[in-house]
């Protein structure tokens, strides 16, 4: 399942978790992850929830994909290579007898007052906004300047450039989403069809989501999972081997672990400079503890929610291991091995 961002957030997360607990109870082991679609070699910063449900009585563990791309995927990559204008639409029934690009219509309403309180415009070198579902919040072509502050709640098109100015197309929405461009989108009313691209899981996500469901339930072996974490200073690693604890960021903020994700771990290695330092854990080593739990420890965290988790010894870093995760930068992240 998929959805935004805000319902894991303070407001609605008591909600959230009484929704997942009726899963729990119809039989399903429940994940979480909180991802932006930047991460998987899409254009757009598009923070979404998914949730992924494994039937009790298949033991294999599910883990989310791990990041594909550290340099994200640029508007100048995406569409730059569209040089045609698109045809415009307000009210009327869209000619879909396309020529070479499919879908190439753009929307021409009004821009209304909320629209005009922020920026739209993102530049050709960065990654697009999200897509939005709704023709008259798509935002901006990168041919047109940033808008020019005028008050906290106000911005302005840059005098002079107003005809830069017009929304993403229909198609330009779809190849920042990820569509193939002979995936034709089949409307009458140009609205409809920034509701059918913006609705849309980007298909490239979609798939690397698809493949870490198919890992899961093709692993016939009992697998054993590594932790892999960093630690900031000689001090903090001085803590963790004197208390036999280490400490992970919770919450539902991106980069967090979150419900679900760190169940059924055997092995902690945590990174410190140019060393590694390898332990064994405690069973039921994983709680929910807050910061103030921490600085009994002698921590200095920053946030409130986290999770702690309980070493039992520390052991030779086993250099099998060492060549797995140093493909790996995303820290902290589970890993099978």
């Amino acid at each position: 399942m998929e959805n935004v961002p805000g319902m894991v957030t303070p407001r609605h997360i008591k909600s959230f978790e009484q929704f997942l607990g009726l899963f729990h109870e119809a039989g399903y082991k429940v994940k979480y992850e909180l991802l932006n679609a930047s991460n998987f070699r899409i254009p757009q910063d598009r923070l979404r929830v998914f949730i992924v449900g494994i039937r009790n009585d298949i033991n294999n563990e599910y883990f989310f994909p791990n990041i594909i791309n550290e340099v994200p995927i640029t508007l100048s990559q995406a569409i730059g290579d569209i040089k045609c204008k698109p045809i415009e639409y307000l009210n009327e029934e869209v000619n879909q007898n396309y020529g070479d690009i499919l879908n190439h219509d753009y929307y021409i309403g009004d821009f209304d007052a909320k629209f005009m309180a922020r920026n739209r415009v993102r530049g050709w070198n960065e990654l697009s906004f999200t897509i939005q579902a709704q023709a008259k919040n798509e935002p901006l072509h990168p041919q047109a300047p940033k808008m020019e502050y005028v008050t906290q709640d106000k911005r302005r098109f840059v005098i002079g450039q107003e005809n830069k100015y017009r929304r993403l197309s229909v198609r330009e929405c779809a190849r920042i989403q990820s569509f193939p461009d002979n995936f034709r989108f089949i409307y009458s009313n140009v609205k409809d069809g920034y509701k059918m691209v913006g609705n849309a899981v980007p298909p490239r996500l979609a798939y690397y989501l698809a493949l870490s469901i198919k890992e899961c339930l093709s692993s016939n072996e009992i697998m054993k999972y590594l932790l892999v974490g960093y630690v900031k200073s000689e001090y903090d690693l001085s803590l963790i081997k004197k208390y036999h604890v280490y400490y992970i960021r919770g919450g539902n903020r991106p980069g967090a672990m979150q419900y679900g994700q760190i169940k059924n771990i055997d092995y902690l290695v945590l990174h410190h400079k140019n060393k590694k330092c390898m332990f064994t854990l405690e069973k039921d080593c994983i709680s929910s503890c807050t910061s103030k739990e921490l600085i009994q420890y002698g921590f200095r965290p920053h946030g409130n929610e986290y999770w702690l988790v309980k070493i039992k010894d520390e052991i030779s870093v086993d250099n099998t291991i060492v060549a797995k995760i140093n493909s790996y930068t995303k820290y902290p992240q589970i890993i099978s091995i």
